[in-house]
């Protein structure tokens, strides 16, 4: 599989598909950390993952969830149209939907604040330190395409709508890219469930849990910049229930 010029070796048999599912087989190292030890450019950073990136082909079309997938994703679009992550994000959505409350996290402290942003908090040792925001836009950066963006509910609301309801993919594309398959039914960033989607975030001090409907009819967006190490599994249960509800008397 090769990603600006650079391939992991052996990885010729993966997919656009698979990386869309996270069964590509593809992981990290051992040990090894997303992205160059100081942040130079998304091509640096992609150059470094291929390069500690490994190919297991036992794994291959088996589900496991990891960031450099979706990385991969970024690459290969940013090399296919001869424009940064960022520069597509932003004709596809934000400037279209003009979505007032959504930056990358590495945009200005004015443009960030202007858009409503406000910093992350960690739990510890009893209290909730705030999250050093140079570290976590470095660590947006290592996520590119899988946790580089700050956006308000209302905007996550219009921007789901827009990709399951919208003209920005066919009926048919969407037929193929939301629907996965057992055990996860995992594909182009939900988790596809029998009566709905789901998609879960978590870092630098944030929560986000997103459900909705087929056709983005229903909706529930819970966001949280106050995080505590263990709380994000009995959430994102207590969030599924809640959806079942709601769509059981619905």
């Amino acid at each position: 599989m090769g990603c600006k010029d650079e391939e992991v070796d052996d990885a010729d048999n993966v997919k656009i598909s698979n990386l869309l599912t996270m069964t590509s087989g593809l992981d990290l190292e051992t040990d090894q950390q997303l992205g160059t030890p100081k942040f130079i450019s998304d091509e640096a950073n992609i150059a470094h993952d291929a390069k500690y990136t490994v190919f297991d082909g036992r794994k291959l079309g088996k589900w496991h969830y990891t960031a450099v997938n979706y990385i991969y994703l970024c690459g290969i679009l940013s090399k296919l149209e001869h424009k940064s992550y960022e520069e597509l994000f932003r004709e596809t959505y934000i400037k279209p939907l003009k979505l007032k409350q959504t930056e990358f996290l590495w945009s200005s402290m004015a443009k960030l604040k202007s858009a409503g942003w406000v910093p992350g908090y960690e739990r510890s040792s009893g209290q909730f330190m705030r999250v050093d925001h140079d570290q976590a836009v470095k660590d947006a950066h290592n996520e590119l395409g899988a946790g580089s963006i700050v956006m308000s509910n209302a905007d996550l609301a219009k921007t789901i709508e827009y990709i399951l309801h919208g003209k920005l993919l066919t009926k048919e594309s969407r037929k193929v890219l939301f629907k996965g398959k057992a055990p996860s039914y995992y594909n182009g960033g939900f988790y596809n469930l029998k009566k709905y989607k789901a998609a879960n975030g978590a870092g630098e001090g944030y929560y986000t849990f997103l459900r909705t409907t087929k056709g983005a009819k229903d909706m529930i967006i819970i966001q949280d910049n106050h995080t505590t190490h263990g709380e994000f599994g009995k959430i994102k249960k207590k969030v599924n229930r809640i959806m079942s509800i709601m769509l059981h008397f619905n």
